[in-house]
């Protein structure tokens, strides 16, 4: 991972070191850094996560906008709960299709993983930990209902919101509320549909947690 000096940081953002140390102490923006000896001989150097340059470059903009600590502290915490919840897993066996939403999940923002049949949605639901899982229905083998079953039926998985995909018109909408999913898109599917429905429970799972914290 690449990693930053305060040096770095300075450069782009018209900050003081005393400024870029009071972030980091008194309102944990973010981390320390990772002290290291300097390559040429120097001393030590504070190493920070290269991303910490891209955060104080958004605090600054904030600040110049009038935002106060307290909002800037809202603002990138909500982004934080954003980020953790907005992970799609795509399981389809029609590959292209599959890569099809994943590019345009990814573009809108997603973390996204996929995978092309029920036995490997198993494994990666489980390791990965999707907010919401996006699962065609008719796959070979493993079918999506077993999956569905499988899912709710673990302890680690039975969290995760299902939203099914079919062509197959032979799997009843009750069959599929049983089995666990929350919605269904018939195929050919809209895929600026479903991604809305997602944002909208993403949303919801955001607003929840907000007014849990209160």
């Amino acid at each position: 991972m690449t990693k930053v000096t305060a040096a770095d940081i300075l450069k782009d953002v018209p900050i003081t070191r005393k400024t870029l140390w009071l972030w980091q102490k008194k309102y944990h923006f973010f981390p320390d850094p990772e002290k290291k000896v300097h390559p040429g001989g120097k001393g030590i150097v504070g190493y920070y996560p290269s991303w910490v340059k891209e955060r104080c470059e958004k605090i600054f903009a904030l600040q110049k906008k009038g935002y106060t600590v307290a909002m800037i502290k809202e603002i990138l915490q909500k982004e934080a709960v954003e980020k953790s919840s907005k992970k799609v897993l795509i399981v389809d066996d029609e590959k292209k299709f599959a890569n099809l939403l994943q590019k345009f999940f990814k573009k809108n923002g997603y973390i996204v993983e996929v995978a092309y049949d029920g036995l490997e949605a198993g494994l990666k639901a489980a390791d990965f930990l999707p907010s919401i899982l996006l699962l065609d229905i008719a796959l070979p083998g493993l079918n999506g209902i077993d999956v569905c079953k499988k899912l709710k039926s673990n302890q680690k998985t039975k969290n995760i919101h299902i939203f099914a995909m079919s062509g197959n018109l032979s799997y009843s909408e009750n069959l599929l509320l049983e089995a666990g999913t929350e919605k269904f898109f018939k195929k050919p599917v809209d895929i600026a549909h479903i991604l809305k429905e997602c944002d909208e429970l993403i949303e919801k799972q955001i607003t929840m947690g907000d007014s849990l914290e209160r």
